[in-house]
């Protein structure tokens, strides 16, 4: 075996196997905040994956997917009231929202995201989260009694996507 052809099967081999249930389970989780939030059905708008698998870096194994969900506007307003830790009061709206669509799942609302743990080991990290007008979003920390942090994670999709991509050999 050449070294072109070894590292060919060794790129398929590191792949994720698991693209087809994670897209499912994202889908469900989407479809559910829409459907509490917006008031649509829909399983792919106002989502995003973000980490690795946004990037399209993950590999085999992967062991955590992380995913922002946009909220309304109007949401952040109604948190952002609250005398004490409107934050940690947000993770639980959206955590109570998830748990219609996984009740048998031990949820948890943690600092900045929900876990939804699967037995299979992956577990979907939800972040909630408000678009700003350059395109970054404003999401929730409930450390320290309640914070608000930005984050733009569009540029470093774009940026390693594209290298991600193409092929190596």
């Amino acid at each position: 075996m050449g070294l072109a052809e070894w590292f060919n099967t060794f790129c398929a081999n590191i792949q994720v196997q698991e693209s087809s249930t994670i897209s499912t389970r994202y889908k469900a989780i989407t479809r559910r905040l829409n459907t509490d939030f917006w008031t649509t059905i829909s399983d792919t708008a106002h989502s995003l994956y973000v980490g690795s698998y946004g990037r399209n870096t993950a590999i085999q194994g992967i062991s955590d997917l992380d995913m922002i969900f946009q909220l309304p506007y109007s949401v952040y307003e109604k948190y952002n009231r609250y005398v004490v830790n409107g934050q940690s009061a947000l993770l639980q709206a959206v955590k109570t929202s998830i748990e219609k669509t996984y009740p048998k799942t031990n949820l948890r609302a943690d600092g900045q995201v929900i876990q939804v743990p699967f037995t299979d080991g992956i577990t979907f990290e939800v972040v909630p989260a408000f678009i700003n007008k350059d395109n970054s979003y404003t999401f929730p920390d409930a450390n320290n009694g309640g914070l608000w942090r930005t984050t733009n994670p569009r540029p470093e999709i774009e940026a390693i996507r594209p290298s991600s991509q193409s092929h190596w050999i």
